[in-house]
């Protein structure tokens, strides 16, 4: 399983509501760490970390792209 990378988190609460976060994600045992970066004007400021039980959550992860240097097709 994946356990680190950018996306976005579901947390499903027990009173029924759920709650949405994007950012960083890091997988921890049965933790889930989000990680937000916070704008102020436009610039990075700060980061907020939000940790949420891997239980009651839903992560969708963005897709990587790696880029090949150096290499070119003819």
């Amino acid at each position: 399983m994946k356990t680190l990378g950018s996306g976005k988190v579901v947390f499903y609460a027990p009173n029924g509501t759920n709650l949405q976060l994007s950012g960083e994600i890091d997988v921890r045992g049965d933790r889930v760490s989000i990680t937000e970066i916070i704008y102020f004007n436009g610039k990075p400021n700060g980061a907020r970390e939000t940790n949420l039980p891997l239980a009651q959550t839903v992560i969708y992860w963005e897709p990587e792209v790696y880029e090949q240097i150096g290499y070119e097709e003819e």
